[in-house]
């Protein structure tokens, strides 16, 4: 039990860290005119859902990551028959997710670049996956963006 507390501690306190990050960026990309008081709660709410969605995590023996239980989460907050969006989504509002993205895409590459001898081992082999998926994402991002503007008769 006190090994679960201890962790659920440590999962809120980088949660916390992430969503100052967040905050900090956010302030610097919009020059300063952010409501702060405002981000601030709204990003306690998004720390809310992260810490709930791991515990749900640790209780469902299904193996489904965190994020898909943090995202099925605030997509039932946010419906429109839920007694909470409305305030929900006035204090997250002002949270870009390309914010949090970059903040996460940050994380990601510190926890890989602490495993180098793990990723030597697999050797070039990663660059021609990197490749595959880069392209993949590119011209299926493509594709479906050429199909959309088509079927509006943008292009």
């Amino acid at each position: 039990m006190q090994a679960k507390l201890v962790n659920t501690l440590n999962q809120f306190k980088a949660l916390v860290l992430a969503g100052m990050v967040i905050i900090i960026t956010l302030l610097a990309n919009k020059h300063g005119n952010l409501d702060i008081a405002s981000s601030s709660i709204g990003m306690l709410m998004i720390i809310l859902i992260s810490i709930i969605s791991l515990k749900i995590k640790d209780i469902i023996p299904i193996k489904i990551p965190a994020f898909a239980y943090a995202s099925l989460l605030g997509m039932l907050i946010t419906t429109p028959w839920s007694p909470f969006a409305e305030t929900f989504l006035k204090f997250t509002n002002g949270i870009s997710t390309g914010q949090i993205g970059t903040v996460i895409l940050a994380v990601a590459g510190i926890s890989i670049g602490t495993r180098l001898e793990d990723i030597k081992k697999l050797s070039w082999k990663i660059v021609i996956i990197a490749f595959v998926v880069f392209c993949g994402t590119f011209f299926g991002s493509a594709l479906i963006s050429q199909a959309i503007l088509k079927m509006q008769g943008i292009i």
